[in-house]
């Protein structure tokens, strides 16, 4: 049987635990080795599944280029969750739209988002719980990253296969509608 993408994931980041995964350009201090990362992943992957986020539920993720927003993604994908990615960038109605249609259940933010989201959230009527990362304090109900991807799991938890297989969903792309 093949592997899914997340055995191919696992694998190759402990293939070559002390190999530089990722790195913050200029910021020696943001450097991730690839056991680092696999850790996160697992941390972030096990939490949602803490917060009863389901097999196949959708997971928001707003927010600029960082390391963060790819533990994030890969994180969801680990848990068997649905990533809807959206352009930080984004109109808030628009953003609004995708929020209410994807029914995200949670969303990650880079901290730059996070009045922005406070808007989206007052025009869809509902809380969504959001994790940012770099959050210089926890306000206004916002989780901090840096919590969620230190979430201790369950030795049992690594050594689980993840759940998705080749033909789950595993991507929920919103475009403007453009062609280009």
């Amino acid at each position: 049987m093949p592997q899914s993408f997340c055995e191919r994931l696992i694998e190759s980041l402990e293939s070559r635990p002390d190999a530089v995964a990722m790195r913050i350009v200029g910021n020696d201090n943001e450097v991730y080795t690839s056991a680092e990362m696999l850790q996160k992943i697992r941390a972030v992957a096990y939490r949602l599944g803490e917060e009863k986020v389901g097999f196949g539920d959708r997971v928001a993720l707003i927010g600029e280029n960082h390391p963060y927003w790819a533990i994030a993604y890969l994180g969801t994908l680990y848990h068997g969750a649905v990533c809807v990615p959206l352009d930080p960038h984004g109109e808030i109605e628009t953003i609004t739209n995708f929020l209410e249609n994807s029914e995200a259940k949670v969303a990650f933010l880079s901290p730059d988002q996070t009045q922005r989201f406070a808007q989206i959230e007052e025009k869809l009527g509902r809380h969504i719980p959001a994790v940012v990362w770099n959050l210089e304090n926890s306000t206004n109900g916002f989780q901090k990253f840096e919590e969620w991807s230190s979430t201790e799991f369950p030795e049992s938890y690594a050594k689980e296969i993840p759940k998705a297989a080749g033909d789950d969903t595993a991507l929920l792309m919103y475009t403007s509608g453009t062609t280009g």
